[in-house]
């Protein structure tokens, strides 16, 4: 295994030193971004609005050099202190970069930010790494675009796996997730069959102690899990509407499988690091470091397909995006400076840092990599927002079985829908 990580290692330590030379000595804008030598602030101060500048003190240097700017930055992530800020007009020289859970929606409902679609054309957005472009689509606000250029770049950590027990899975001969995930057979079916498999009362007490699956709470293995069904609270329709959708069939599979999993005991509470639960429901790329510190030899697969789905998703909860204010005065300029500020290869460093400390062989870099590369936008973009809090008691009353999921999901629908409509002006 130290073979392989090595390997991975110094593959990707390659490639920063080689997109650090390009990029440093020959820096090439994406379509339709303005090169350095056509862009002047005359001077002005231009902030950073939550996001922090480039660590790179040299290209920081560089900027202010080639573009005449002064840059600073300021940490402000509550949504309506940006507001005030705007509409102060103290914010004609800010770049904003925050994940878009601190208010994007409600600053884009309220007019406060800058739809790009005039200043930028196609060919921009095509050029963008993946999970950029998927995140300014997903991201529209009634059909325009705001993302102005690479924010969370090569790969997005708050996308979800599944972390499984290898040693479990080879103890009882059963099918190995990860050559299903490879033949595309990873299924709901296949897992839940591997999860009765092991989940079994051990010390014959009548209490069952080794579990099939295990999560944080049942609550969040359903919100977590329902991505990989395609189900969203609420998605897009053709003409750009937001629409409640955790009454569609995609989201019933979801909860009938929880539902069913947990009725059955083959998921529920246990201690994936101790060794005894087959399945973690859901890891993030951005870590394992529970069963890598308990000492867990653990498999990485992504979230396997639903019956609605026809490849593997990745839910995230997180779409970092970078925008503009609605009153910014030179919005040609900034998006020059943004994109020669931050740029794709830098996240390469970050993503290097990840496997380094979750990957350990092959296969757990293979997983990393496709899931940064297939990522198409899937994941909902209303955790913290009212929706959530909406959508809260309806979800826990079909978990509690007090309700069935299409019923409380039917009965909360209009009451979410009006929230929607409400929050995108439809």
């Amino acid at each position: 295994m130290k073979s392989n990580r090595l390997v991975l290692t110094l593959v990707l330590a390659l490639m920063l030193v080689f997109s650090s030379f390009v990029f440093a000595s020959d820096y090439q804008p994406y379509p339709g971004v303005l090169s350095p030598d056509e862009v002047d602030f005359g001077g002005r101060t231009v902030t950073i609005i939550r996001g922090a500048l480039p660590e790179d003190a040299e290209r920081v240097a560089q900027a202010e050099e080639l573009f005449n700017v002064k840059l600073e930055q300021i940490r402000i992530e509550n949504p309506d202190l940006i507001m005030a800020r705007i509409m102060a007009n103290d914010s004609t020289y800010d770049i904003i970069r925050a994940p878009h859970r601190e208010g994007f929606f409600v600053l884009a409902a309220a007019g406060m930010l800058l739809p790009v679609d005039d200043y930028l054309p196609e060919e921009f957005f095509e050029s963008l790494p993946n999970v950029d472009r998927m995140i300014i689509e997903k991201l529209k606000y009634q059909g325009q675009r705001y993302g102005i250029g690479v924010s969370a770049g090569v790969f997005n950590e708050s996308m979800m796996i599944t972390s499984y027990n290898k040693d479990l899975i080879e103890k009882y001969e059963l099918p190995d997730p990860y050559e299903l995930y490879l033949a595309g057979e990873w299924t709901y079916e296949a897992m839940e069959k591997i999860a009765t498999a092991l989940t079994m009362d051990t010390d014959g007490d009548g209490v069952i102690d080794q579990r099939g699956i295990t999560a944080v709470d049942t609550y969040q293995a359903m919100i977590r899990f329902a991505g990989s069904n395609g189900a969203e609270l609420a998605k897009q329709d053709e003409n750009g509407k937001w629409v409640f959708a955790f009454n569609s069939p995609e989201a019933i599979e979801a909860f009938n499988t929880v539902l069913r999993w947990t009725e059955s005991g083959i998921m529920g509470s246990g201690d994936y690091t101790a060794g005894n639960v087959g399945f973690f429901i859901h890891t993030h790329l951005g870590g394992n470091r529970h069963a890598q510190a308990a000492g867990v030899n653990f498999g990485f697969v992504p979230m396997p397909m639903g019956p609605h789905v026809d490849r593997y998703h990745y839910p995230v909860f997180d779409f970092p995006i970078m925008f503009l204010p609605v009153n910014a005065e030179y919005p040609e300029g900034l998006i020059a400076l943004a994109n020669f500020l931050y740029r794709e290869e830098d996240t390469l460093e970050k993503f290097d840092t990840h496997i380094n400390q979750w990957t350990l062989t092959r296969e757990h870099f293979d997983v990393y990599s496709t899931a940064a590369e297939s990522w198409q936008g899937e994941g909902d973009v209303f955790q913290s927002t009212e929706l959530w809090d909406i959508m809260s008691p309806p979800i826990l009353q079909v978990l509690r079985g007090e309700k069935s999921a299409a019923a409380a999901m039917d009965e909360i629908a209009p009451t979410a829908q009006a929230y929607l409509d409400e929050l995108f002006g439809q």
